[in-house]
């Protein structure tokens, strides 16, 4: 169908409302009744409402209340979250809920990423034949969709969205990854940082961190794509033997071989957080293969600088569930976009 503007709010108001009435659609949109019937109807002779229950007309008497909201089944979003060889796919239904997750482990290096995200669509097109949109959150330098520089993955100068856009005849998305995983924080806080941890397979190599930014409600990218990213030796390596990850328990690594890490890792978070002033930091990404004691230690000592600025309410969280937040992440920004831009989901919602 040609979602109408009028419809578009409908839809967003039964994506966002577990139950609601027409009625109070109407008094939501502030339009009048026969409005809202003659959109509603249309939505729902095309599949984007569910009815949920009729809620009783109480002492008064009358007729009960249809009640309503969105038909998750009707669209999904796919969201991958990409690293060095490896990329999680998670899927989110018309509600922005996840739905299914899969994981591929690969080895691929710079153009080599495109098969390995093709193979991820794939696995998940039989089952969501009706994905309206694909969204990708990877390392690097992003701007319009185009990947401008990832060290990561060793890319340069790739147009990674117009490329997956014809392979698929869909629209494709594609996010610097700490943005991605803040987008998932977002919708319940106004002001958020996320850093996300990305510790080298040979721990003599210096740790890489970029930093996600959710400001007044909203994913902030700058004007060129890249806020959010550092130096590339901001962070110190966390060894100075070439061991690797496999050879190494981060955890039970002693408090001293850390220290150098611990320290410049909270005044980097330190300061990020004095210039923005944030609601919320969560540290993410890698930062699940360090123990409690090391997050524990972290928080304290990022929590004591900015007492120093006289901030004290700042919250700090840890989020273990590491590539995965990337994917839903850039799931959810698709599909705020769907709710937010009704043009682009004029486009996307034919």
């Amino acid at each position: 169908m040609n979602i109408s503007p009028t419809q578009h709010k409908i839809l967003k108001l039964l994506v966002e409302n577990e139950k609601i009435s027409m009625r109070e659609i109407s008094e939501k949109l502030s339009v009048n009744m026969s409005t809202v019937s003659r959109n509603f109807r249309s939505l729902q002779e095309s599949g984007f409402v569910l009815k949920v229950e009729e809620a009783s007309p109480g002492s008064s008497g009358g007729r009960k209340t249809a009640l309503y909201t969105a038909n998750p089944n009707k669209f999904f979003v796919l969201g991958i979250g990409v690293e060095q060889n490896r990329l999680i796919g998670v899927v989110i239904d018309a509600k922005g809920s996840a739905v299914e997750k899969n994981e591929i482990h690969r080895n691929f290096r710079g153009e080599e990423i495109v098969s390995a995200l093709v193979d991820c669509v794939m696995a998940f097109k039989e089952s969501y034949p009706s994905t309206v949109g694909i969204s990708i959150g990877m390392p690097g330098i992003i701007k319009e969709n185009k990947v401008i520089f990832s060290s990561a993955l060793d890319i340069e100068d790739l147009d990674l969205g117009e490329i997956l856009s014809r392979e698929f005849g869909t629209e494709v998305f594609v996010l610097n990854d700490a943005n991605a995983a803040v987008v998932g924080y977002g919708f319940q806080k106004k002001n958020v940082v996320y850093f996300l941890l990305s510790v080298p397979y040979y721990l003599n190599q210096p740790v890489g961190v970029g930093a996600g930014l959710w400001l007044e409600g909203n994913l902030y990218q700058g004007s060129n794509g890249a806020a959010g990213e550092f130096e590339i030796d901001i962070l110190p390596a966390i060894l100075s033997e070439p061991a690797t990850l496999d050879e190494v328990d981060l955890k039970n690594l002693s408090s001293g071989s850390l220290l150098k890490l611990l320290s410049k890792l909270s005044e980097v978070a330190s300061f990020v957080s004095y210039l923005l002033d944030p609601e919320t930091v969560i540290f993410g990404g890698d930062i699940t293969l360090f123990s409690h004691e090391f997050h524990s230690e972290l928080a304290k000592n990022v929590q004591d600088r900015l007492e120093k600025r006289h901030i004290s309410d700042v919250e700090i969280l840890f989020d273990e569930r590491g590539l995965w937040t990337v994917a839903f992440g850039a799931a959810k920004a698709f599909w705020k976009r769907i709710l937010e831009d009704y043009e682009f989901a004029s486009r996307i919602l034919k």
